[in-house]
C-alpha cells in the first residue's frame, strides 16, 4: 500500500470562538493537565497534529498521520482505519465509524479476502463546527462541510455541504441548518478573529 501524503490542516475557527472555549469548556487545572497529556497522546495515536482542548472517549482509533483541530471531540469507540482531518470544534459522537477501501473486489482471479488495496486510503475531512451523531457511518474520502450536522445512525456515502443537516441510510439532505441570513451571521462569528469580536 502506498504511503500517505501529508494531510491538509484542520479547518480553523476564529480566535473569538477558541477564546470562548478556553473560558467555558475547561478550568485552568484541567487545561494544564491536558497540555501535559496532549504530546503523549499525539505520539500514542500516531497523529500529525492534536489541537488544544481536544477531548476524546475510550477506544478511539485513528489512521496514522491524522490531524485533529482545537476543542474537537471524538466520542468513545470512534474508529477510522485511514487518515482523517477533524476541524476545530467538530464533535463526533460515540460509535461512529469511517469505513471503506479495505479490500478490492474487482480483481478477476483474486478472492476479495486477498484483494488488498494498492493505493493510499483516501482522506476523510470533517469541517469546523460539524456535528456527527451517534453510530453514524462515513465512507472514506467523504468531506463533511463546515457546520454540517449528520443524524445518528446515518450512512454517509457522499460529501455533505456546509451548514446542512443530513440523516438516513443512505444519508439525504433534510434541511439547511440556518436560513441564509443566519448562516452568514453564524459563519462570520465562527470565523471572526478574536480582535474583531472583542471590539
Amino acid at each position: 500500500m502506498a504511503d500517505v501524503a501529508p494531510l491538509p490542516a484542520p479547518e480553523r475557527v476564529g480566535d473569538a470562538m477558541i477564546g470562548r472555549c478556553r473560558r467555558e469548556v475547561e478550568r485552568p487545572a484541567k487545561a494544564a493537565l491536558r497540555r501535559l497529556l496532549l504530546p503523549w497522546l499525539r505520539r500514542r495515536l500516531r497523529l500529525a497534529e492534536l489541537g488544544e482542548g481536544f477531548h476524546w472517549g475510550r477506544h478511539v482509533k485513528l489512521g496514522a498521520g491524522s490531524r485533529i483541530g482545537r476543542y474537537a471531540y471524538l466520542g468513545p469507540d470512534f474508529t477510522a482505519q485511514g487518515p482523517v482531518v477533524v476541524g476545530d470544534l467538530c464533535m463526533i459522537a460515540a460509535g461512529c465509524r469511517v469505513i471503506g477501501n479495505d479490500h478490492r473486489f474487482d480483481l478477476a482471479g483474486t478472492p476479495t479476502r486477498l484483494g488488498w488495496p494498492d493505493a493510499a486510503r483516501p482522506v476523510t475531512v470533517f469541517g469546523a463546527d460539524a456535528w456527527i451523531g451517534e453510530r453514524a457511518t462515513i465512507r472514506e474520502g467523504v468531506t463533511i462541510g463546515t457546520g454540517a450536522v449528520v443524524g445518528a445512525g446515518a450512512t454517509v456515502l457522499r460529501d455533505v455541504a456546509p451548514y446542512t443537516i443530513v440523516a438516513g441510510s443512505p444519508a439525504r439532505h433534510i434541511r439547511d441548518r440556518f436560513d441564509p441570513e443566519a448562516c452568514d451571521a453564524h459563519d462570520r462569528l465562527v470565523r471572526a478573529p478574536w480582535v474583531q469580536a472583542a471590539q
